[in-house]
């Protein structure tokens, strides 16, 4: 298996041939299992840690009908701490590869090698993915509005949490306003 000058496996990979299947006639299928443990460049854009799942290709009149889910591992950056941490999810796919090229019926297509290339496809179900909120853990505590540093690793020494408002409002001028109605009501 080859792999590119930064250590990702080749998009080449998610080619798969499907020619045989092509030759037999619609209604045949072939169980493929898919398991790659390492990073994998999908795209110029798009790298993933590992990919595994099992997929069913079945012949049909109209061309190869790609069924499975995969099980996808991708270096993500936490919308609350900004820390990079391996976001897990499993990608459903049901799609059907025309053959011959038809843009008006599919938008994938069997190439002329008898190929079908999952990388496009797996590339616009990871963004989809990618477009939801994504955290670290449940319990991530983000960052500190006042100092900006990470809650989950240190506590914020500019304002602790046991403190009360008012003293809180001397860390934020914003908050005088209500420490001087609280001190006339009290």
């Amino acid at each position: 298996m080859g792999t590119d000058s930064s250590g990702y496996l080749n998009k080449r990979l998610l080619k798969l041939q499907v020619g045989f299947l092509l030759s037999e006639g619609p209604g045949n299928s072939r169980a493929i299992p898919i398991h790659i443990p390492q990073r994998l460049n999908v795209d110029q854009d798009l790298y993933l840690e590992s990919l595994s799942g099992n997929l069913t290709l079945t012949r049909t009149k109209e061309g190869i009908l790609v069924q499975g889910t995969l099980r996808v591992h991708h270096l993500r950056e936490c919308d609350r701490c900004l820390e990079n941490y391996v976001h897990e999810f499993t990608v459903p796919l049901a799609e059907l590869f025309a053959a011959p090229p038809d843009p008006n019926k599919c938008v994938f297509s069997v190439d002329s090698n008898g190929e079908i290339d999952l990388g496009h496809l797996l590339r616009e179900e990871v963004i989809i993915e990618e477009s939801y909120r994504a955290v670290c853990r449940d319990n991530c505590r983000g960052l500190s509005a006042e100092s900006g540093v990470n809650l989950n690793c240190e506590s914020d020494t500019a304002i602790d949490d046991s403190q009360d408002l008012g003293s809180y409002a001397a860390y934020d001028p914003r908050l005088s306003i209500l420490k001087r109605l609280l001190d006339e009501k009290g």
